[in-house]
């Protein structure tokens, strides 16, 4: 009987790819053959990456080990593999599909390069001071964001701009609690005045 969860799943208009618990990579194709493939640590993340045709001919996976493995769309086969410090890859992001280029973020709020023409294949680019929800690059900025904070930062880890909805949050948590307050302490101050009696009008005849 299989048991396996799915965990990460991924939809593009050539097919479907999902990612089960124990490392087992399946690719459900639109129109073709199923293919499987199995990598050695629980997919984390998923991204696809369009080829020279505008199609989607390659599958970004990070995992739970700190690796990265690229595959081919639809055969599945590996072309590249990466490993990284850090713990989990929380997130991928293209460079450049040309060379392939890759900006990986891992459990730990390190921020990777990767890919075949990288020095030494993986060069730690800076740290961000927590776990890293999501990044992208976008005019030579690398946005992070991390829970309810955001964060820009260029190549060298310098940071460009920084917002953190949590303070928003608080700000607009207090405004409703100081309505809330009013609005009680004005039903209150109705209830402790006395209504006026209504005196009952003579009847005319």
């Amino acid at each position: 009987m299989n048991n396996r969860v799915v965990v990460r799943s991924l939809v593009t208009p050539e097919g479907n790819l999902v990612a089960m618990d124990d490392g087992t990579i399946v690719w459900r194709p639109t129109n073709g053959i199923r293919r499987q493939i199995k990598i050695d640590a629980i997919a984390t993340v998923l991204l696809a990456i369009k080829g020279p045709h505008h199609t989607y001919d390659t599958v970004g996976i990070g995992d739970s080990n700190g690796g990265i493995t690229l595959l081919s769309l639809p055969l599945l086969q590996v072309i590249e593999r990466f490993s990284v410090q850090g713990g989990i890859v929380r997130s991928l992001c293209v460079v450049s599909s040309a060379v392939s280029k890759f900006l990986a973020a891992t459990q730990d709020g390190t921020v990777w390069l990767i890919g075949p023409e990288v020095p030494s294949r993986t060069v730690q680019l800076f740290c961000h001071n927590a776990p890293i929800t999501s990044l992208r690059l976008e005019e030579e900025m690398i946005h992070i964001q991390s829970g309810w904070n955001r964060r820009t930062y260029d190549w060298t880890g310098t940071t460009q701009y920084e917002f953190n909805h949590a303070e928003e949050f608080e700000v607009r948590a207090e405004k409703r609690a100081n309505r809330r307050a009013r609005i009680l302490e004005s039903q209150q101050r109705s209830s402790d005045t006395k209504q006026p009696l209504m005196l009952d009008l003579p009847a005319l005849a």
